[in-house]
């Protein structure tokens, strides 16, 4: 099986299980380290018809869950890193979702649009009046409205041909557009530094077909022709957490543990010790265009 980036058929199987498919195999390649699985079996359909979010059973529309609070959470960490690129823009975030960025971003930006396939997500963007276009076609009829910048968080890992949507993607930006794409660092502390098992078994899902991390998603943007202004390390989920997949082996340890771990000095101390040596849970990658 070929590396999607760079062609090489030379690659081993990381430890760990695809949670929702244990036959699938998580290969890594040894020449540029793309993490990826050997089976694809996500498509188009598989989003419209809301099956990601409905596995995860995560979503309602008629009442407030752990998901939405931790969303909303999350959203504005992404609102308060992207500030200053979005004030008076046109933004498009792809892969939207149920618009928790776009919710908070449309206060600051000129105009905010998504771009979901999941049907279920409509009423949404009808509640808060956001243009919501269902493919990257819808664009306009052809691409004639521009934007200054476009998001994608947590959406590139899920696509079968990444260079080919971010070559669409940056044919809709305006000159000296940007694109800030957010994705799951293939090299996750918990995964190489404490090799931790339960971990291991959890966070490998069928729809994350590509895990990055900070050389392979350089590359990623340069094969798709896009200048690589900055690849950054970011830990969404605090120490606390970390704490407790090692001592529990499970998740949101952050709502156990967090009222007497967790504090912005600590926080940042943490997330700086995991970035310098390219361990944290997420990478953020500032991406232009090159006309």
């Amino acid at each position: 099986m070929k590396c999607y980036l760079c062609g090489s058929e030379k690659h081993f199987q990381r430890e760990g299980k695809v949670r929702d498919n244990p036959n699938i195999k998580i290969l890594e390649c040894i020449e540029c380290g793309l993490v990826f699985l050997d089976t694809q079996n996500t498509s188009e359909e598989y989003y419209q018809q809301g099956n990601m979010h409905n596995q995860q059973e995560v979503y309602k529309l008629t009442g407030r869950t752990d998901f939405i609070n931790d969303m909303w959470i999350f959203n504005k960490a992404r609102l308060d890193f992207c500030l200053n690129y979005i004030i008076g823009k046109d933004i498009l975030d792809f892969g939207s979702g149920y618009a928790g960025f776009l919710i908070q971003a449309k206060e600051f930006a000129k105009s905010v649009t998504g771009v979901e396939l999941e049907e279920q997500v409509a009423p949404v963007y009808e509640q808060y009046n956001i243009p919501l276009m269902r493919n990257l076609a819808n664009n306009g009829g052809g691409g004639q409205n521009k934007n200054d910048v476009i998001t994608a968080f947590h959406v590139i890992e899920h696509l079968q041909d990444p260079i080919e949507i971010l070559q669409q993607l940056a044919s809709l930006l305006k000159e000296n557009g940007k694109m800030i794409i957010e994705v799951p660092n293939a090299n996750d502390a918990l995964l190489t530094i404490y090799h931790n098992k339960a971990f291991q078994e959890f966070t490998y899902w069928s729809p994350h077909l590509y895990l990055y991390n900070t050389h392979t998603l350089r590359k990623l943007g340069e094969k798709a022709g896009l200048k690589v202004e900055f690849v950054k390390g970011i830990q969404r989920y605090p120490l606390s957490n970390t704490l407790y997949w090692l001592a529990k082996g499970k998740p949101a340890g952050q709502k156990i543990w967090g009222n007497f771990l967790d504090n912005k000095i600590l926080q940042e101390s943490y997330e700086a010790s995991l970035a310098s040596v390219g361990a944290t849970d997420t990478l953020i990658a500032l991406f232009s265009k090159i006309d």
